[in-house]
């Protein structure tokens, strides 16, 4: 008799999907959509940027809220809320005209996508596994890369039916994709008389109830929201995962447009941005499964350091192979650091307060995510290149280096 799949599983492979899609259709495509819109409306990259900058905002604004929500209704309501509105802020957004109706559906979608991902279903993840959880962070996050794949679909379908009905499709796979998935999750096992990792629960000792098993809800273990914001811990892991993030959201925002401005066809340039993001998917699983191995202070470092030399190889672009070593670098780099940046939280503060806490993170990091793709879009209107962004940000990464390799686990002081 084959043994039953632990539903933890099933809730990875349901959030997985959600996260594919909807990040590879706003989040990294966004790159594909940029010299389109810049083609028909004539705005300026510096302009155009600032809608992910917007983003961030937004997903700054919003993620604290959203992190609280997870912890008290659960994943499986704002996955739903957030596939239905992200399916219809497609539609819309295939209709703008000016600029300011762009900002506008801009900020809808980013408030209808800071509901589907990521801090829902890494919450619903992390409350179905303890030992096994870098290795199911690591496929969800993973699933998130494998998004990536999707720049060069959609630059496909951009080139073929034209961006406005290339959003109506992707709006309406969003839809399919994501309400019916949305229904497969929960939030907690202990409910449904299951315990992370599939273990089972402890029969109680003798002379206690006969009737009653131990049934103890896990995610009363840990920090609480206001406990970890009193530890150095918490604000070292910020500034690394800030740093990380404004990198991160710079090149891949950018990576297409600069790329066609050392002169890289618009095909090559979306097979290139397609491949980094996919191959982040292999940082994004290993990461999470050498965290369950490794002190995750020496991976973070690695992966900042990885991530400082890619951006670095960007510079030299132009030429295959050093478009080559910046993939092979940058890729696995910044997909591994986003896995870790949740079981390194998950390590130090558990599942008490989880939503909230990564909320808060979400929260400071917008510093970064907000100005670097503006800032980048600014170099490249007042330099014509990106050169002094890619040093910059090379730069930083390899400055928090010290900082992480400092961490260490917070004394839990009990009020």
């Amino acid at each position: 008799m084959s043994k039953k799949i632990f539903y933890g599983w099933w809730v990875v492979l349901a959030t997985s999907l959600i996260h594919c899609w909807g990040a590879g259709t706003f989040f990294y495509s966004f790159t594909a959509f940029f010299n389109p819109l810049v083609e028909e409306f004539g705005w300026s990259y510096a302009s155009t940027s600032f809608a992910a900058s917007l983003r961030s905002v937004e997903s700054g604004i919003a993620s604290p809220v959203v992190g609280w929500a997870s912890d008290r209704v659960g994943a499986r309501r704002l996955l739903l809320a957030g596939s239905v509105l992200s399916g219809a802020g497609f539609l819309l957004f295939s209709q703008i005209q000016t600029l300011a109706a762009f900002y506008i559906l801009f900020i809808f979608l980013s408030i209808a996508s800071s509901l589907l991902f990521p801090i829902p279903g890494w919450a619903a993840v992390s409350n179905w596994f303890s030992k096994k959880r870098g290795t199911a962070i690591g496929i969800l996050s993973a699933a998130v890369g494998a998004g990536g794949g999707l720049i060069y679909f959609v630059n496909f379908l951009i080139n073929t039916y034209g961006w406005r009905t290339s959003l109506v499709i992707i709006g309406i796979g969003m839809w399919v994709i994501g309400i019916p998935c949305s229904f497969i999750v929960r939030h907690h096992p202990e409910p449904y008389g299951l315990l992370p990792d599939g273990e089972r629960f402890v029969e109680p000792d003798a002379g206690s109830q006969p009737n009653n098993r131990v049934f103890v809800i896990g995610a009363a273990e840990g920090y609480s929201l206001k406990e970890a914001l009193r530890t150095g811990t918490f604000w070292c892991i910020a500034l690394a995962v800030t740093v990380s993030s404004a990198t991160m959201h710079a090149v891949t925002v950018h990576i297409m447009p600069y790329l066609i401005s050392v002169d890289l066809s618009r095909g090559k340039a979306s097979l290139l941005a397609s491949l980094l993001i996919f191959v982040s998917t292999v940082g994004r699983f290993g990461f999470g499964w050498l965290g369950n191995r490794i002190d995750n202070r020496y991976l973070l470092s690695f992966g900042t350091l990885l991530q400082a030399a890619g951006v670095l190889f960007l510079l030299g672009a132009k030429e295959i192979g050093w478009a080559i070593l910046f993939i092979v670098t940058f890729g696995p780099a910044f997909g591994g650091v986003i896995t870790l940046r949740v079981t390194i939280q998950s390590q130090y503060f558990g599942r008490r307060a989880f939503g909230a806490i990564q909320g808060a993170f979400m929260a400071i990091l917008m510093v970064g995510t907000v100005t670097s793709p503006l800032l980048t879009g600014w170099c490249f209107d007042l330099y014509g290149n990106y050169r002094p962004a890619w040093i910059f940000l090379g730069l930083i990464n390899l400055a928090v280096i010290p900082i992480i390799m400092k961490l260490k686990e917070p004394v839990h002081a009990i009020e």
